[in-house]
């Protein structure tokens, strides 16, 4: 028998055998989950597309108190600026971009936007300055944005000295494709009412 500070050991339940050798197929006794698996038998989760990712923070988990309220919705409706203002309007229409693959211009305006915000000088100006470009702007960047080759030549040729408002005339370009583009499709009536419904 076992004493109360001890529990009794099943050796195919133990990830190692006798003798230290790791035992291949170890399992719990009487211990399947409720949907019939062993821990060990699951099926792998799947692993999120990079580009059409799960929503960040506390959207992650889809909670229903994490879906818009009418109001909110109704608000979103009434410019892309409310959407782009409220944290929980961005990460919806982040996610929405996602969808449709163009999630790097929102990504860009965002980083342009705290680039403003944290006005860095000096080398500090011109190390994230040269970060941004680089994963937005350059040929055959990670998260290439839909700007002509007359504005990344101007923004490339200004790398070396550059001003904060390096990337305003790019910034405001990804802003009208956002506006005209996904924003129109992601506040239509039928798109909103399955956000608010948390479908």
């Amino acid at each position: 028998g076992t004493s109360e500070n001890e529990l009794a050991v099943d050796p195919d339940s133990q990830p190692y055998g006798m003798m230290g050798v790791i035992n291949p197929n170890p399992r719990p006794k009487n211990n399947k989950s409720k949907n019939g698996f062993y821990p060990a038998e699951r099926p792998p989760k799947q692993k999120p597309d990079a580009r059409r990712g799960s929503l960040s923070g506390p959207l992650i988990r889809h909670r229903r108190h994490s879906w818009p309220t009418p109001q909110q919705a109704k608000k979103w409706q009434e410019s892309i600026e409310n959407v782009l203002n409220d944290p929980k309007g961005s990460a919806f229409f982040h996610k929405f971009l996602q969808n449709e693959y163009a999630a790097e211009n929102l990504d860009f305006w965002n980083s342009v936007t705290k680039l403003k915000s944290d006005n860095p000088s000096g080398e500090k100006l011109k190390k994230e300055v040269k970060q941004i470009y680089e994963q937005y702007l350059r040929d055959n960047a990670e998260n290439l944005i839909n700007v002509n080759n007359r504005l990344k030549g101007a923004i490339n040729e200004c790398l070396d000295d550059p001003r904060l408002e390096i990337f305003d005339e790019a910034q405001r370009h990804v802003y009208g494709l956002m506006k005209e583009g996904a924003y129109k499709r992601f506040i239509t009536e039928s798109h909103i009412q399955t956000l608010i419904k948390g479908d």
